[in-house]
């Protein structure tokens, strides 16, 4: 199992929610459709939110409507936008590439400490 951190922005109480979650990660097709469903994405991006510490977002979070934009600044002081649900993870380096690993419950208790995330707005509305 793959322990990931979620924020999103709850519409129905108006504020960001946090949940630790587990998530299958037996193949990689599996732990890919476990992200897509939690992220409610066709596809996700990366962000690099420290050396060890990744954002999957959808790739097409701004093209969708009503969907919340946070700005949050990295660890390394760069300001980013994001739009939908944000999963946190850690990255774990191979010789060839970098994967997901699960995130710590110290990684959460630092985010929690200093993330600095703020809801700067939804994205709008399809037009007919």
């Amino acid at each position: 199992m793959l322990q990931v951190y979620l924020l999103y922005f709850d519409t129905e109480v108006l504020k960001i929610q946090a949940e630790v979650l587990k998530l299958n990660n037996e193949t990689a097709e599996v732990l890919d459709q476990e992200l897509h469903q939690v992220l409610q994405a066709e596809g996700y991006d990366f962000y690099d939110y420290s050396d060890e510490i990744a954002i999957l977002v959808d790739d097409r979070g701004f093209e969708k409507a009503m969907n919340p934009v946070f700005e949050l600044v990295s660890a390394f002081g760069d300001r980013s936008r994001l739009a939908g649900r944000l999963v946190f993870v850690r990255n774990v380096e191979n010789e060839y590439s970098t994967d997901v690993g699960s995130i710590k419950y110290e990684d959460i208790f630092n985010l929690r400490l200093n993330l600095d995330i703020n809801l700067i707005g939804m994205t709008k509305e399809q037009q007919a």
